[in-house]
């Protein structure tokens, strides 16, 4: 405890006296427990007792004086001599606002919620105060109320004097080490929160707070996070089937874990193992590749003594992708993408990168949805060429790509850590990556869930409309007509996500298109066409459209056929972008605009 950071805190707080009481205990009463609901300083006047603070002892004598936040279970037992005690109750606040590194202060500090006791010496000055704030705080008026207040400034001062004069018998939350020791050594083992709380003598809500505390998560989700490390262990150094890994990590259910494995690292056991076996022979043929992690700006890391240490960082964001795993151990605030698909990603969670490529040279290929945004980011060059220096300049914390950038992979890696993330992953799959990554876990789900109410309506709606009729997305370009298959990562959106049909030529479960010439379209005998297009290819597109073999197409002759930019229905791949696509499907077969 460094009473010097107490000592700050304690001279800006805005500070309210909410109870001052004086109490008595006799040998033979009952268990006393309450929990605090507010911050509270207690001292032993005379008698003795045992006394559990969130289930770690302190023995209660004359002159022991203690202290707990607001949420602690106390407990008064073993009464063995007549007890009499003061409980002082406050509320301590920062008046706002106030500079940044006084919140980080009071946050690492925290003097008006730390647990500590110790036997006063001498005790007297302390016993004067606190009977003159008892007897002020029973007399009426403002004026006896700011007494209250000066004599308890005048304790604390003392209580600081002396906690400066000794080294502090401070209670740590020795019950987390004691869970976390248990879960390591029993993971496979079924456990539950009662479970872990019957062991360690408290309750499981005591349990849940003290560790939300300590490490900022719960003692179920440590533990799951444990299974997992355990399974990634076992997934990338062996050949073990899935049901074995799960029956191992403590899951007799091998989907489950398979859903919980893909939770908590985004992606599932499967790709886990696939990427660790490609990283292998990336290593193997090329040498070592660099995983960094992400720091702490201040450069500052955990003692090694610590014996939660490991605790501490396995809580830590992991975020799992092609070249590995990278620990980022604070959120990004510069961050640059190299695929412009990760802007609309990062836009739809309310936030910008630093710096993005874009499709190609041609500015006017960027959907409007993100023009505006545009002017805000800098300019990294295209996404098949990026600018090495001007992302250098840029200086960011965190780089995502994608495989399309391998070979400058290391460079990127000697600028700032770098994600490499699948290209064509489904969005959804990304975004939530991108959610973890920006500490927007919550807002990735949000998005999730709008965009599956809304096709959740439209798709029995267009199965009433369509009945059935075929629909083909073409891309004209290269003097030749791509189609998109089933297997297309937009295409899906449109036979998966909306149900529509495609033709037998759109149905491939490997191929993501297939070219077909202007003489070929009349065999696909397709009811309707959705054709993409930009800029580059233009021409190309208005020319073909003169042709008698376009003209004669039963689709174009019943005008089912539907233009679309291509900059939204393929190159950037997002929420925003694929929410757009829906939109459009529905106005054109159902009107809805």
């Amino acid at each position: 405890m460094n009473v010097e950071n107490h000592l700050i805190l304690w001279n800006l707080v805005s500070l309210k006296i909410l109870d001052v009481q004086r109490a008595e205990l006799t040998v033979g009463d009952n268990l006393h427990t309450s929990q605090l609901t507010s911050s509270t300083l207690l001292y032993a006047i005379s008698g003795r007792a045992r006394l559990l603070l969130d289930g770690k002892e302190h023995e209660l004598e004359s002159g022991y004086v203690c202290h707990a936040g607001k949420g602690t279970v106390v407990t008064i037992c073993d009464i063995t001599g007549h007890l009499e005690y003061y409980m002082i109750q406050y509320k301590a606040t920062l008046p706002l606002p106030c500079s940044q590194d006084l919140l980080q202060l009071l946050a690492s500090t925290e003097p008006f919620e730390i647990q500590y006791g110790f036997a006063a010496s001498p005790a007297a000055p302390l016993l004067q105060s606190l009977s003159r704030m008892e007897q002020e705080w029973n007399q009426p008026g403002a004026m006896a109320k700011l007494q209250v207040k000066s004599f308890f400034y005048q304790f604390i001062c003392e209580l600081m004097g002396q906690l400066q004069h000794r080294r502090m018998e401070q209670v740590s939350p020795d019950a987390v080490l004691e869970a976390v020791r248990y879960m390591d050594a029993h993971y496979a083992e079924p456990i539950t929160a009662d479970t872990l709380a019957a062991l360690l003598n408290c309750s499981s809500r005591t349990l849940q707070r003290m560790f939300n505390k300590r490490l900022s998560l719960g003692p179920i989700d440590y533990l799951m996070q444990i299974r997992i490390d355990k399974a990634k262990e076992l997934l990338s150094r062996t050949n073990i089937g899935l049901k074995n890994i799960a029956e191992a990590v403590g899951y007799e259910d091998s989907y489950y874990f398979s859903r919980l494995f893909k939770r908590y690292t985004g992606v599932s056991p499967s790709m886990y193992r696939e990427m660790m076996h490609h990283l292998k022979v990336d290593v193997s043929e090329n040498g070592t590749v660099i995983m960094p992690k992400l720091e702490l700006e201040s450069g500052e890391k955990k003692a090694a003594s610590d014996p939660l240490d490991a605790v501490i960082r396995r809580s830590q964001r992991t975020i799992v992708h092609l070249k590995g795993e990278l620990l980022l151990q604070r959120q990004p605030e510069k961050i640059a993408v190299l695929d412009p698909q990760f802007m609309d990603h990062m836009l739809a969670l309310g936030e910008l990168p630093a710096g993005s490529v874009i499709v190609t040279g041609d500015h006017s290929s960027v959907p409007e949805y993100l023009i505006d945004k545009q002017r805000s980011v800098k300019a990294l060059g295209t996404m098949a060429e990026p600018d090495l220096e001007a992302l250098r300049a840029l200086e960011p914390d965190l780089i995502i790509c994608t495989e399309f950038h391998q070979n400058i992979y290391r460079s990127l890696t000697h600028i700032a850590p770098t994600i490499m993330l699948e290209r064509n992953r489904d969005w959804r799959e990304t975004l939530r990556t991108i959610g973890r990554i920006t500490g927007k876990k919550l807002e990735a789900e949000q998005v999730l869930q709008q965009y599956k109410h809304k096709i959740s309506g439209l798709k029995s709606a267009l199965a009433n409309k369509l009945h059935g009729q075929s629909v083909m997305m073409i891309r004209p370009r290269d003097n030749i007509i791509r189609l998109h298959t089933s297997a297309h990562r937009t295409a899906a959106i449109l036979y998966s996500d909306l149900g529509l049909h495609p033709p037998k030529l759109a149905v491939d479960r490997k191929r993501t298109s297939s070219l077909i010439a202007l003489e070929g379209l009349p065999e696909l005998d397709v009811d309707h066409y959705f054709v993409l297009t930009d800029n580059k290819y233009k021409a190309w597109s208005e020319e073909l459209q003169t042709t008698a073999t376009w003209k004669n197409l039963r689709a174009v002759q019943q005008q089912h056929v539907y233009h679309a930019k291509s900059s939204i229905w393929i190159a950037y791949y997002g929420p925003i972008a694929m929410n757009q696509v829906v939109d459009q499907v529905a106005e054109v077969f159902l009107d809805a605009k």
